[in-house]
């Protein structure tokens, strides 16, 4: 494993600011982090470049950051939203934010895009339903990532938060039967500790059923559903035993921070010593599993 981080890490500033993509990688690489994770969903959801006509700037600014910087991008954040809701809004143009981010992908050769499933919540049989519509939807998704080089991963969810409702692809058991359902190479998942962890989940036993098709991960603490996206040991979350339940199952892929919350009030004086921290962090999580020479090389 390699330690990662995603660009929103250093994307929400103090007075509700959006730092530009190529700030955010540039703070980010010049804390020692070498490999980065590129939050699509975040360019789309906020006002930012990505959303315009002439979007392909923006794409070519972060290329050209990413080689100012030396760093790779080899996980990404697609857009998403709840594509089983027949009422949803501007569909055409939010599938077009999805196709941005999957060329983007491409472009920045990003390995795995993540995205998050939807669920069929007026349906008598959710689960059913909900998997029926969701081969439905990725499999369109799933062959324009195949023609950028790209592969898919589908995370899981938590619904604490609108209980007693559910979503569906809450548990493993959900995610590998939706992946083990769609009959391409380039689909696997990405396992978001902090989700699992908020759902009281068992890290060990779910991992051990994602096995190989692990090929992205999401971490992050949290003090309950209301305070998440923090740091490792800033929370509720077990963290040796995601180390190693991650190192059991002989993952490849990167260990990849989503902290949205980690530095959104940190002034911009102290940003340096903050970022760094989070590396060093993250270089100790690593070394509970695994020597030194196994890590990515800071600097």
């Amino acid at each position: 494993m390699r330690l990662s981080t995603s660009t929103c890490m250093y994307f929400n500033r103090p007075g509700g600011i959006k730092a530009s993509v190529t700030d955010s990688i540039r703070r980010i690489s010049e804390a020692g982090y070498r490999v980065l994770d590129m939050n699509f969903h975040d360019f789309s959801t906020f006002q930012t470049p990505f959303r315009e006509d002439g979007w392909e700037r923006w794409l070519d600014q972060a290329m050209e950051a990413k080689e100012t910087c030396g760093i790779e991008f080899s996980q990404g954040h697609s857009h998403f939203y709840n594509y089983c809701d027949p009422g949803i809004k501007d569909k055409e143009y939010l599938d077009e934010l999805i196709r941005r981010g999957i060329v983007s992908a491409g472009r920045l050769k990003i390995k795995w895009l993540v995205i998050h499933a939807g669920t069929d919540f007026d349906s008598a049989t959710p689960v059913k339903s909900s998997k029926q519509k969701a081969l439905e939807y990725f499999k369109p998704v799933i062959e324009l990532a195949a023609e950028n080089g790209v592969g898919i991963a589908i995370e899981n969810l938590w619904d604490l938060n609108i209980s007693p409702k559910r979503r569906y692809t809450t548990t493993a058991e959900e995610l590998v039967d939706l992946v083990d359902s769609l009959p391409y190479d380039n689909v696997g998942i990405c396992w978001d500790a902090e989700h699992a962890s908020i759902m009281q989940q068992s890290q060990t036993s779910a991992l051990n059923l994602i096995g190989n098709r692990l090929k992205a991960t999401h971490i992050s603490d949290h003090n309950g559903k209301n305070d998440d996206h923090i740091l490792p040991f800033m929370g509720a979350t077990d963290w040796k035993e995601i180390m190693e339940a991650l190192n059991a199952i002989g993952y490849q892929g990167d260990f990849t921070y989503e902290t949205h919350r980690y530095t959104q009030a940190v002034p911009d004086e102290v940003i340096p010593a903050a970022l760094r921290y989070s590396y060093e962090l993250g270089q100790y999580l690593l070394s509970l599993v695994q020597p030194d020479s196994d890590k990515i090389n800071a600097v």
